[in-house]
């Protein structure tokens, strides 16, 4: 039996898990993540009816869909129908950009987990095995773009250059990374999402948040410029704040398919606004470049 078994393992291609945890307003979110190792690359992402959503081979059908963000990256194909929180699963895709990929949300927001990437990486990883190497596309840009208390600029670079800044009243943190390879991605999944206390209470009393509880991130409060973790302390990295946020921007650009692309990123005070302005400046170059995609 033991025989046959493995000759089974052998010959299947399609693996599939189903994974639930409370979410940023839900108790019970879910989605249902399948992965066929043979079939050509793609990433379908799913409503929960079944209908899709968008494709990553399809152009159209991500630029018509509708961008909204409270606290989370969500898109939507009316104001009824959409997903939201999906900043910290798209990001695992880019391990795999040869890999067929069906996401079905089985609720309106993905489950947040740990509030990180990396139970997501364990999850997909469980499906579609060692990590491929990552896929970068050409941008030809320098551009700034000011908004409120913040900035971000971009420049053309080897590969994926990110230096985030943040504050928040007399804290600050800042964080770099250049991404070349998988381990380089991979080093950033564990960064935990965070809110301040005083943010957290105006959230909740304003509706939102209802799904968080002690095991969704980092609680944070300010004490003589610096951040102290009320909950999920200690830090799993000494700048654990800023790297989420390279993780927020890395997820929130890997949303229309799995490649990087090739920038320096400087970047203060951003947020899903904020990188989705920027991922608009960037979707004729990646959906428009498959023939120079390295």
């Amino acid at each position: 039996m033991d025989f046959l078994r493995e000759d089974l393992l052998m010959k299947q291609s399609v693996f599939e898990t189903e994974i639930f945890s409370h979410s940023l307003s839900l108790k019970n979110a879910g989605v249902r993540i399948s992965c066929d190792r043979l079939a050509l690359p793609k990433i379908e992402w799913l409503l929960p009816s079944g209908e899709l959503l968008w494709a990553s081979d399809d152009a159209d059908s991500f630029r018509r869909l509708y961008f909204l963000s409270l606290r989370s990256s969500g898109l939507f194909k009316n104001p009824e129908e959409g997903i939201s929180l999906l900043e910290h699963l798209a990001p695992v895709f880019l391990l795999y950009p040869q890999m067929r990929f069906k996401v079905q949300a089985l609720s309106g927001e993905l489950p947040l987990l740990d509030g990180s990437a990396y139970p997501w990486y364990e999850a997909v990883r469980s499906l579609a095995g060692i990590p491929q190497e990552l896929a970068f596309y050409d941008v030809p840009l320098r551009e700034r773009l000011e908004f409120e208390n913040g900035f971000w600029e971009i420049s053309p670079s080897e590969t994926l250059e990110v230096e985030y800044s943040i504050s928040h009243s007399a804290f600050s943190d800042s964080a770099y990374c250049a991404i070349y390879d998988a381990e380089d991605l991979v080093k950033i999944f564990p960064a935990r999402t965070f809110i301040f206390e005083e943010d957290l209470v105006k959230a909740q009393a304003a509706g939102l948040l209802s799904g968080v509880d002690a095991h969704s991130g980092l609680l944070l409060s300010e004490r003589n410029g610096e951040a102290c973790a009320l909950v999920g302390a200690p830090f799993r990295q000494k700048n654990e704040p800023a790297m989420h946020k390279i993780l927020d921007l890395i997820g929130d650009l890997s949303l229309p398919l799995p490649f990087l692309p090739k920038l320096k990123i400087r970047i203060h005070n951003g947020g899903h606004i904020a990188h989705r302005k920027l991922l608009e400046r960037l979707l004729d170059y990646a959906f428009g470049n498959f023939s120079q995609v390295e």
